[in-house]
This record gives C-alpha cells, structure tokens and sequence, in this order.
C-alpha cells in the first residue's frame, strides 16, 4: 500500500498535522464610493506540512525533490476524505532545527509548504 503522501510520485513521510488552506483570487480593487469590484480569477490551496520530529533520511527524500533539483513545480498526491487528490505546487520556505541523538540526526519542528501553482 501506498503513503497518501507523494511529491512527483515519490511517497514521503505522512505528517502531523497536514493543513490546507483554501483561498479564491481575485482582482478586487476599492472604487471611491468604497465598494469593492473586481473579479474572481482562481481558486487555490496552500499544503501545509508538520513534522514535530523527523528523521534525517525521512527529511532527505524530500528535500531531493523539492530542493536540490532545478525544477520550480511538482506534483502533489495525497488523500481527502478517501478520495485521492492532486495538485501542481512549488515550495515556500522550509525551516528546521537539527538535533543530534547519539548516531541518529533528527530535525525538529520541520514546517514547509507546497503552494498551487
């Protein structure tokens, strides 16, 4: 069985929490009287990825697809509600702290987000 978790169909580690963020774009613009007018251009969605503790090789297939390549999108698999979901996004920042434990290296408080292009 498949992780319901893969970026460019490779499985990654599931996180906890996994968070969406679901947002319309629009061109609204205040006119004098202040209203708004505008209108809708897109929906989008933001994928927010938690991990408290991760270990360095979890950490790693991630950061090979979505840091070392040159590539600026990749596609996003995962699970909603039983039914698989795909988007196309690029990465936002990717902070984390590294701890070290004996000979494991750990990365703590590992938070990054995959944004829809």
């Amino acid at each position: 069985m498949q992780t319901a978790f893969m970026i460019n169909g490779v499985s990654i580690k599931r996180p906890h929490p996994f968070k969406i963020e679901r947002y319309k774009l629009s061109d609204l613009e205040r006119i004098a009287n202040g209203n708004t007018v505008g209108d809708f251009i897109n929906r989008k969605r933001t994928f927010i990825f938690t991990y408290e503790a991760i270990a360095s090789n979890e950490l790693n297939v991630i950061l090979d697809i979505i840091w070392e390549t040159d590539s600026m999108s990749y596609t996003l698999t995962y699970v909603e509600s039983n039914v698989t979901k795909t988007a196309t996004v690029y990465p936002g920042m990717i902070p984390s702290e590294l701890h070290h434990t004996g000979s494991i290296w750990i990365w703590k408080d590992v938070e990054f987000s995959l944004i829809e292009r």
